[in-house]
């Protein structure tokens, strides 16, 4: 595929006259090969209507990565331009034809390169990139690469996982002389167990690099431009699930993520690190217009993408590509290569210096996973970040069978009382369950007298207390009364959704009435958008609580959309604020 593309691209080039063309290209899943002599856990959510109980698993940073089949992605939406939007669950890059060229191996035979990471990996086709670069200084390459958007060490360490199905086998039955491996920006500096699980993961790669005569290269990556850093916890297995959110500098999270590769890289020991975190503020201090992101400020524009092949190469062959590529780099390609050789080759690492985290605004999340489905805690702090310029962090407290008895025991799993004591919040945001129905008295009751019991502690907290309606399936199960929470009859109520939702909001007006707390009318105001899609879904809720947190409506200038058209995001804006009482 990637052979017809170039064909195609340098006839058209021919035909036109023109000397250069990008070097864009499909990442995140399914099985291509491409030669190096060419050119380059739980239930994700159902449509917005019918949102699912189910928890998907997050990417990275913090994330969105590119979704595939049974992951959700660290951002609304991972396609870029030179991505493909229907791209299987797995990519496998393969370039199969020796360069022209002097070999890099006195045997002769081409240098085998085996690549595992995600999406700041497989943007652009990074490894076909350093492909290409290693043949334009007649280096006899075979670069091989498996990538899958939010895919962590852990996943290539275990049999059990699509990556790990099709990177295992590559590891034990053929031999290879580098093995380029990613830790996760799953890892944060506020929790240690998804480290832990990298680490020791990681050391099962480089026991399995070592016996197919491979060095391992860990691939250090660059932070989020915006600052915002997600936090994870590994939750068993693999698995890793989004807990909060923090504000951090670029500097600063790009310091942890090289920090944290360095770290490793002493535990597995002779394990060289690919600085492309450090080569990303290199660059931008050299060259403040040039932009390494693409527009979601986590992934890697092109330039992003050649710098960090400029810096694998680099640290593989010790030397810089001084053959520039003329057809297919991007113009800055000179400065790329130099802020490359500036952080591998003549060590010039940029002093960050370390700065106390801003507290910032803090929001708890309460409720069911349906809270956290569509990222809402980190789209409205990316709201309020482009609005106010505040820093925010958000934590939920979820589970897929969230009803308000669960926050009534002292040792309840959901952690309410642990929350509200290790930390200062100043809203809190709590869902009213949607296993309520008109015909499920007992579980109305009960819900209130539960909620009872906890709106004292919550506004002891913080004076911002809403309680949250979502949108009602078509046809909502009935439930019964039972301790601590419900069981359902496998009945079911006729109902509307639009009706189901004004119930759900009866229900919030006299229970906030009774309690003196606030509501967010988010289940009606999301009849108001037709056709509404998962990116306008996580931007309709975060616009409702900016909305309700601060009583004014989010300016039209705000330059945070979820990745939704300018006329999408204003006409959102607006139903929020119409919803919340406001004017738009």
């Amino acid at each position: 595929m990637r052979r017809i593309k170039n064909i195609l691209l340098f006839a058209l080039a021919a035909s036109m006259l023109i000397g250069t063309a990008s070097c864009g290209g499909a990442g995140g899943a399914g099985n291509t090969e491409t030669p190096a002599s060419d050119s380059p856990a739980g239930t994700s959510a159902d449509t917005p209507g019918e949102m699912s109980s189910g928890t998907p698993d997050s990417t990275d940073t913090g994330s969105p990565e590119q979704t595939s089949a049974g992951s959700h992605s660290e951002t609304a939406a991972d396609t870029q331009a030179g991505t493909t939007s229907d791209i299987p669950a797995v990519t496998t890059a393969e370039t199969s034809e020796e360069t022209t060229g002097t070999s890099a191996d006195p045997s002769g035979e081409p240098l085998r390169f085996l690549f595992l990471g995600n999406s700041l990996m497989y943007y652009n086709d990074m490894p076909d990139i350093f492909a290409e670069i290693a043949k334009e200084q007649g280096k006899d390459v075979y670069v091989k690469s498996v990538t899958k958007g939010s895919a962590t060490v852990s996943d290539f360490a275990s049999p059990s996982t699509e990556v790990g199905a099709q990177a295992l086998p590559l590891l034990k039955n053929e031999k290879w002389d580098y093995v380029v491996i990613e830790p996760s920006r799953r890892i944060s500096p506020y929790e240690d167990t998804v480290k832990k699980l990298e680490f020791d993961s990681a050391k099962t790669i480089r026991t399995l690099a070592a016996a197919a005569g491979a060095k391992t290269v860990l691939y250090a990556v660059w932070g989020n431009n915006n600052g915002s850093v997600v936090e994870y916890k590994a939750t068993g297995g693999v698995s890793t699930a989004e807990v909060s959110t923090h504000s951090m500098g670029r500097a600063q999270h790009t310091k942890f993520m090289e920090d944290t590769s360095a770290e490793l890289a002493g535990i597995l020991g002779d394990v060289p690190v690919a600085h492309a975190g450090y080569a990303f503020e290199n660059c931008i201090a050299a060259d403040p217009s040039l932009n390494l992101y693409y527009t979601d400020e986590r992934h890697p524009s092109l330039e992003g993408s050649w710098l960090a092949a400029c810096v694998i190469y680099d640290t593989v062959f010790g030397e810089s590509p001084d053959r520039i590529l003329s057809r297919t780099s991007p113009a800055s390609v000179k400065t790329l290569v130099a802020a490359a050789d500036k952080t591998v080759l003549r060590g010039e690492i940029p002093e960050i210096k370390d700065e106390p985290q801003a507290q910032g605004f803090k929001l708890l999340i309460v409720g069911s996973n349906l809270m956290d489905n569509y990222a809402v805690g980190k789209v409205f702090a990316n709201i309020v970040k482009a609005a106010d310029g505040t820093d925010v962090q958000s934590r939920y407290l979820t589970s897929s069978t969230f009803v308000m008895n669960d926050l009534v025991p002292e040792a309840s799993d959901l952690g309410l009382r642990e929350a509200l004591a290790s930390d200062e919040w100043d809203a809190i945001v709590v869902q009213v369950s949607r296993r309520n129905t008109r015909s499920a008295a007992d579980v109305a009751a009960s819900e209130l007298a539960a909620l009872k019991t906890v709106a004292p502690l919550l506004k002891a907290e913080t004076g911002k207390v809403f309680l949250f309606t979502l949108n009602s399936k078509s046809k909502p199960s009935i439930f019964s009364a039972a301790t601590p929470g419900y069981t359902d009859t496998g009945k079911k109520e006729t109902c509307s959704a639009e009706d189901g939702s004004a119930y759900f909001r009866e229900l919030a007006d006299a229970w906030a009435a009774e309690c003196g707390l606030g509501v967010i009318n988010y289940g009606q105001a999301y009849h108001g958008y037709s056709g509404i899609t998962s990116e306008g879904v996580g931007y309709l809720q975060a616009c409702m609580i900016y909305c309700s947190v601060f009583g004014r409506a989010v300016p039209d200038g705000v330059s945070e959309t979820n990745g939704l058209s300018a006329d999408a995001a204003s006409k959102i804006r607006g139903l929020a604020a119409q919803y919340c009482g406001l004017a738009s």
